[in-house]
């Protein structure tokens, strides 16, 4: 009777492991962060920048779309600078105070002329603050998907 009780607590111990397979040495992927949408983020000290992605159906000229994240009790003024032919080129925003600022929506546009990058491509960009910089690469779309579309530059 005891042999059966060692017998099937070894048994229950070998079940239990080998039915929990790999979780006991492999990280979940879910453990992973990631960027869920199209666009890229960035984390720079106080300012997160999330889903940042370009739109542009000629390459020339983009429309920059994405959130700026500011959990701090002040503005945060940053530049996103880029080259062009050897040329730098840069447009300044503001993460406001406690909150997500969202940029490129109609009210609120923020163009990229000269863009330098065709769609399908990646944008090297630079995200300049006070305090720090950070180098992005930023994706490159066009309107196939119909919820772009709207967002495009206007021509």
């Amino acid at each position: 009777m005891r042999a059966r009780a060692v017998a099937a607590t070894a048994l229950s111990g070998a079940l239990v492991l080998s039915l929990s397979g790999c979780a006991l040495w492999m990280t979940p992927e879910t453990s992973h962060p990631y960027d869920a949408s199209d666009g890229v983020s960035l984390t720079m000290g106080e300012l997160e920048l999330r889903n940042v992605l370009v739109l542009s159906d000629d390459g020339e000229t983009g429309s920059l779309i994405g959130t700026a994240v500011n959990t701090t009790g002040a503005d945060i003024d940053f530049t996103l600078q880029w080259s062009v032919d050897g040329e730098y080129h840069e447009i300044d925003a503001t993460a406001h105070a406690h909150g997500s600022t969202q940029f490129g929506s109609d009210d609120d546009e923020v163009i990229l002329d000269p863009l330098g990058e065709q769609p399908g491509g990646l944008l090297d960009a630079v995200v300049h603050t006070s305090k720090d910089q950070s180098g992005l690469q930023i994706p490159v779309l066009d309107a196939t998907l119909p919820e772009y579309a709207d967002l495009l530059p206007a021509n």
